[in-house]
């Protein structure tokens, strides 16, 4: 009798382990969709508000896109990329117990606030700051270092805790070069940006401007925002097409090998100090996470044997970029550029 017991605790120890890992793939999935299911409801959300209110933000008839997220009233009101990097530390000396969403968020232009949820946590080296490393709160992403350009002349002051020396913009993966078995290579990028306007240089033009020559579309606020959702439960794979096996094809993490096709669309540069595997202060070697290193295109610890990445490097999350629209015609005009004030104020 002992022995039969025995036995039925082994077949059903050996049971659950077959099972186990369709399982576990089935719960990952589930968190992972219900998130991303959330986070286009949200960005869809952004996208609405920022096309209203800029539809009903007072600005020349002749204005671009482009210079009207520059203008004052835009910034304060509509959105500011700006905000969209948060110093925690410096946030934590100003107010110690403070809540992210009670104390930050409502001070943020109205699009920014529908995006805030969707921030995430990261940390950057900084040897001025207790432990080598500043805490930030921003949008999923590229943290890049902005552009030392022309100077800001708004007059518009932001708390200390705005990292307004960053920047953020989103590599949306265009294709992957060979790699591991002829397949899941580095990528090849093109960047976008979190918020940008919906047109076409041959047949639709700045339609924000009442000067463009497409009747159709001229004078109306065409906006999208996108989204990198990528998951912390699922891996990324070559894709073989349906029901052909690629487990031995993952998508290797090597921001090294990573491709820009349109590098002159950058916004600042590349923080090279964001490896994706550094040395925590123990001295231990750590994956820098699912929005990682340089490019935000992460790195997982799983399923990193020889035999599927070659050298062991990673493999990155599995990932797509969401994207919302939203079209509203323009209801209020100010007289061209030439005639109105560089900087408008509300």
């Amino acid at each position: 009798m002992r022995s039969r017991r025995h036995n039925r605790s082994g077949q059903a120890l050996v049971e659950f382990g077959l099972v186990a890992l369709v399982l576990y793939m089935l719960v990952g999935g589930a968190i992972t969709f219900g998130i991303w299911i959330y986070a286009a409801g949200q960005i869809q959300q952004a996208a609405n508000v920022g096309a209203r209110e800029l539809s009903q933000t007072p600005l020349p008839f002749d204005e671009t896109f482009e210079n009207a997220l520059e203008q004052k009233i835009v910034r304060q009101r509509v959105y500011d990329d700006r905000w969209l990097v948060i110093d925690l530390t410096k946030l934590k000396e100003e107010k110690p117990n403070h809540n992210f969403f009670t104390y930050v968020v409502p001070q943020m232009p109205l699009l920014n606030q529908q995006l805030a949820v969707l921030y995430i946590r990261d940390d950057i080296p900084d040897e001025t700051v207790p432990g080598g490393r500043r805490h930030l709160m921003r949008y999923p992403g590229a943290l890049l270092k902005r552009s030392e350009g022309e100077p800001d002349e708004s007059g518009i002051e932001y708390p200390d805790y705005v990292a307004d020396d960053y920047f953020v913009q989103i590599p949306l993966v265009i294709e992957r070069k060979e790699g591991h078995n002829n397949g899941g290579g580095a990528e090849r990028i093109r960047w976008v940006g979190v918020v940008e306007e919906v047109d076409d240089p041959d047949t639709n033009p700045e339609p924000f401007s009442l000067e463009n020559a497409n009747l159709d579309m001229r004078g109306v606020v065409a906006l999208r925002v996108h989204y990198p959702a990528q998951s912390t439960w699922l891996s990324s794979y070559q894709d073989r097409g349906a029901f052909v096996p690629n487990g031995g094809d993952p998508n290797v993490a090597n921001d090294d090998a990573v491709e820009p096709l349109n590098p002159e669309a950058m916004k600042g540069t590349l923080l090279d100090s964001k490896p994706l595997v550094f040395e925590n202060s123990l001295g231990e070697s750590v994956y820098a996470g699912t929005y990682g290193g340089k490019y935000g295109l992460g790195i997982h610890g799983a399923m990193t044997s020889p035999e599927l990445t070659g050298d062991a490097i990673g493999i990155r999350p599995y990932r797509r970029v969401l994207v919302s629209h939203a079209i509203f015609r323009r209801e209020v005009f100010l007289p061209s550029i030439e005639d109105s004030e560089e900087t408008l104020t509300p």
